[in-house]
């Protein structure tokens, strides 16, 4: 990770700590991170040399409306200081340092279909059990899966794939004609 981003937000999470507002400022920070996810021209906007930083401290005003006021001169600090090109990997190292700070590991989950959240949720229970600490999953769509889920936790791989079992199947079967 980058130096910059991981300053920036390692002084997020003092306000957030100092605040007691880590989980709060942990889902507004997602929720910026999918806002830009989105809408990738927010960034431009933010970035804009045809905008005085200003303007653009006023456009981050007028476009986060609903978050917090420390989120929001968050925001207008990284603009002011001409950082916006670092602001995804300051919102992803923000992520980490608060799951960190609160014993909680991030994985993947990747699916051949958007999940329903109770079926999400379930997985999120079983995996958090196994690791034996509580889980926050990311889901990513990967149609080449077929069916079922794969997890992925730092190097732990939890396979229950379709795709996964029939390449299984292929093996033994291989095995059993020699």
């Amino acid at each position: 990770m980058l130096e910059i981003a991981q300053n920036y937000a390692s002084a997020l999470l003092s306000i957030a700590i100092d605040e007691n507002k880590v989980i709060d400022y942990q889902k507004e920070v997602k929720e910026l991170a999918k806002i830009i996810k989105d809408n990738p021209d927010f960034l431009l906007l933010l970035d804009s040399r045809f905008l005085t930083v200003s303007e653009r401290k006023e456009k981050v005003s007028e476009i986060l409306v609903n978050f917090s006021i420390d989120i929001i001169n968050f925001i207008k600090i990284i603009v002011e200081h001409n950082r916006v090109n670092y602001l995804e990997d300051i919102l992803q190292a923000f992520n980490t340092l608060c799951n960190e700070s609160r014993d909680i590991v991030e994985g993947l989950i990747y699916t051949a279909f958007p999940l329903e959240e109770k079926t999400l949720l379930q997985i999120k229970k079983k995996i958090s059990q196994i690791e034996n600490r509580e889980v926050d999953l990311i889901t990513r769509i990967d149609p080449s899966l077929i069916g079922g889920v794969k997890v992925v936790i730092n190097s732990h791989v939890y396979d229950g794939s379709i795709k996964n079992q029939i390449e299984k199947m292929q093996i033994n079967l291989s095995r059993k004609e020699q």
